[in-house]
């Protein structure tokens, strides 16, 4: 199996972290720190092969839905 290149992921975190920013209302430094406090950066880079393939308001929901099984408050 290939590697997949670092730019790639790169460019799907950024423009999810941003999205995620603009659902919640947060900077992208407040969602990219949220995210990364609950772990869920780590998750979407452990599953980047599965979760580029779904719809960017799905994977914003499902990480929203991780963070606050992990202590997170966001609604």
């Amino acid at each position: 199996m290939t590697a997949v290149p670092a730019k790639d992921k790169i460019e799907f975190m950024v423009a999810l972290v941003s999205d995620f920013a603009k659902k919640y209302s947060l900077s992208t430094t407040q969602a990219f720190n949220y995210l990364d406090r609950f772990n869920a950066i780590a998750l979407l880079l452990q599953h980047y092969k599965i979760a580029h393939t779904l719809s960017f308001a799905e994977v914003i929901d499902d990480i929203a839905f991780y963070c606050r099984n992990h202590g997170g408050e966001l609604q």
